[in-house]
């Protein structure tokens, strides 16, 4: 599907961090930080675009059931990060043609803040968007990933 049909779809979020780049980034690409803001889901890829991304952890399917999965589409060390993001087999039948592309993008902001900007774009009729319509601008996940980063000082 064209990025311009998924345009209506989209939100961006942005959120200041208390934290170098490094932290934040930690948060987002590390079992560890996924572990802490994604409901102890572990992360796991190679992180080279075309590579394949997993979100694993507790669920129906045993302690590595697979929540979602995508492809990295872009990394950039503690400066942008995006991959399209499927929802599980599990989750949904039509995992294969409903996803989101997720695109963080960190910012310095001064010495000691990085700025978070993280797009969504869904796929037309993918439930995740009136989801966190519904909560926006707030989002639980970004609240994560801040008191993750902001912790590791």
């Amino acid at each position: 599907m064209a990025d311009q049909e998924r345009s209506s779809n989209s939100l961006t979020y942005e959120i200041g961090i208390k934290a170098k780049p490094e932290q934040v980034w930690k948060a987002i690409t590390t079992s560890e930080g996924t572990r802490a803001t994604l409901f102890g889901c572990s992360i796991e890829s190679t992180f080279e675009p075309g590579a394949r991304i997993e979100f694993r952890g507790p669920g129906p399917e045993g302690d590595q059931t697979l929540h979602v999965y995508g492809f990295v589409r872009s990394f950039r060390p503690f400066a942008e990060f995006s991959y399209e993001q499927h929802p599980a087999p599990a989750y949904n039948e039509n995992h294969e043609t409903v996803y989101c592309d997720m695109n963080f993008k960190l910012i310095v902001a001064d010495a000691g803040t990085t700025r978070l900007e993280l797009t969504c774009v869904w796929t037309e009729g993918n439930p995740g968007y009136e989801h966190a319509k519904a909560d926006y601008p707030v989002s639980d996940y970004l609240d994560g990933i801040k008191s993750f980063a902001e912790s590791l000082k």
